[in-house]
C-alpha cells in the first residue's frame, strides 16, 4: 500500500488504478462545479461563434464549432449522468486548442481584423486550461497550459488573430495564463489534501486486519493452553493419584486421548491456520470497532481451519465491505454482518438497507469494490458477490472452501 501522504502533487494521477474515496468526490464535485461553471462561457464563446461564421471557412468552422459544442454538452453529461468525466473534460480541452491552432487555416491573413477582435475561441483558452488541469496528468496539464498561451502570444500579433500590440497581447495572456494556473493549483492541492484521507482510510484497514489477524492468533493460542490444562494437566494429576490397576488403566486410556487431541491440534495448525472459531471472533471485535451499532450473526464450527493469508484477505475485504457500506449507503441505513462456518469453508455477509446501485452502472474507473473486495478474495481461492439493487440496499458476500 502506498503512503499517499508522501506522494509530490506534481507527480500526483487524478484517476489511477484503485478507487481513493475522497478523491472520487473532489473529482466528482470538481466535474460538476467545472460543467456548471462554464457553461455561461461556453454559451456567451459558441454565440460568438455564430456571429464570426462568415469570416471563416465553413469547412474549418464547422467542424470546430461543433467539437466544442458536443465537449460542452459532454461536460453536463458526464458530471450528473455517465460519471465519465475525465473523457470529457481532455476532449474539451483539445477541442477548443483545436479551434485556436487552426484559426489561421480558415481565416486569410490579409483581412486585418483589428487589436479588438478575437477568434470566438478565446474566450474557452483559461477553460481549456482549467480541464486540462483536471483531467490530464499535472505534468502534461502544465505543459498544456505553457503552450497554448506561449502560441496565443505568438500568433495574436498576426492580423488573422487581431494584430494586437505587445502591451495588450501581453496583458490578455498573462490573464488566461494566472487565472488556469492558479485554478490548477487549487485542483492539485485539493485532491493531493484528499490523498491523504483516503491514505489514512487504507492504512485504518490494513491496521484492522492485522489486528484480527493478531486476535485470532492470541485465541488460537488460549484454546491450545486450554486443551493443555484440561486434558494434559488434568491426566498427570489423575496418574500422581492412581493406586490401583483399573485406575491407572483410566488414567492410560485419559493420556492416550490427550495425545490424540494433541496431535490433532498440531496437525490442523500446520501452516500458520487459524482456527474458524477464533477467526470469527476476531472478525466481530474489529467490525464493532470500526461500526459499533452493527447487527452480528454468528455460527462456529471449530472444525473449519483457515490459511493465515486467507484470513487476511477475508478480513480485509470484510472491512472495506464495511467502509464502502458507510461512505455510500447513506447516514440512515442499518447494518448487518453475517459469520456462517461448515466443515467445507466459511461465508461472510455484509448487509445494509442504504441506497444500493446497479453494479453495471458503476464507472470502470471506480475499482474500489473490484479491486479491495472481488479480487481481493478471488486471488486466494475464495469468491465475492456483490447483490444490490436501488432503493433495496446491498449485500456483499464472501465465500472461502471446498465449495468456493
Amino acid at each position: 500500500m502506498a503512503n499517499r501522504s508522501k506522494f509530490n502533487p506534481l507527480t500526483y494521477i487524478s484517476d489511477g488504478s484503485q478507487e481513493r474515496f475522497a478523491v472520487g468526490r473532489v473529482n466528482f464535485l470538481l466535474a460538476r462545479i467545472f460543467s456548471i461553471g462554464g457553461l455561461a462561457v461556453g454559451l456567451q464563446m459558441l454565440l460568438n461563434a455564430l456571429s464570426q461564421s462568415d469570416i471563416i471557412s465553413a469547412w474549418l468552422f464547422w467542424p470546430g464549432f461543433s467539437a466544442v459544442a458536443i465537449c460542452q454538452l459532454g461536460l453536463i453529461y458526464g458530471a450528473f449522468v455517465s460519471g465519465k468525466n475525465l473523457f470529457w473534460q481532455r476532449w474539451y480541452a483539445m477541442s477548443i486548442a483545436f479551434v485556436i491552432v487552426t484559426w489561421f487555416l480558415g481565416n486569410p491573413v490579409q483581412s486585418l481584423m483589428g487589436d479588438k477582435f478575437y477568434p470566438w475561441a478565446w474566450w474557452g483558452v483559461g477553460l481549456a486550461a482549467v480541464a486540462a488541469f483536471a483531467s490530464f496528468r499535472p505534468m502534461s496539464s502544465m505543459v498544456f497550459l505553457v503552450a497554448i498561451d506561449l502560441y496565443w502570444f505568438a500568433v495574436r500579433f498576426f492580423p488573422a488573430y487581431g494584430g494586437a500590440g505587445l502591451w495588450l497581447n501581453l496583458q490578455d495572456t498573462l490573464l488566461t495564463f494566472l487565472f488556469a494556473a492558479l485554478l490548477g493549483s487549487l485542483i492539485f492541492l485539493t485532491r493531493y489534501e484528499a490523498s491523504k484521507v483516503d491514505d489514512a482510510s487504507a492504512r485504518k484497514i490494513v491496521a484492522a486486519a492485522e489486528q484480527a489477524g493478531a486476535e485470532a492468533r492470541a485465541r488460537e493460542k488460549s484454546r491450545l493452553d486450554a486443551l493443555v490444562h484440561d486434558k494434559v494437566l488434568t491426566t498427570l494429576a489423575l496418574a500422581a493419584k492412581a493406586n490401583t490397576d483399573q485406575e491407572r488403566k483410566s488414567v492410560a486410556s485419559l493420556a492416550a486421548a490427550a495425545i490424540n487431541a494433541l496431535n490433532l491440534s498440531v496437525t490442523s495448525s500446520k501452516g500458520d491456520q487459524i482456527n474458524g472459531s477464533s477467526f470469527f471472533a476476531a472478525l466481530e471485535q474489529v467490525a464493532i470497532a470500526q461500526q459499533s451499532n452493527i447487527q452480528i450473526s454468528l455460527t462456529e464450527v471449530d472444525a473449519v481451519w483457515i490459511p493465515e493469508e486467507v484470513a487476511t484477505a477475508l478480513s480485509e475485504a470484510m472491512l472495506q465491505a464495511l467502509v464502502n457500506s458507510q461512505q455510500h449507503a447513506g447516514a440512515s441505513a442499518t447494518r448487518e454482518l453475517h459469520l456462517k462456518a461448515h466443515r467445507g469453508g466459511i461465508k461472510i455477509v455484509v448487509k445494509d438497507t442504504g441506497r444500493g446501485f446497479r453494479m453495471s452502472r458503476v464507472p470502470k474507473n471506480r475499482l474500489g469494490l473490484r479491486i479491495s473486495v472481488i479480487e481481493r478474495v478471488e486471488m486466494v481461492g475464495g469468491r465475492a458477490f456483490i447483490d444490490s439493487q436501488p432503493g433495496v440496499g446491498t449485500n456483499i458476500i464472501l465465500e472461502w472452501g471446498n465449495d468456493a
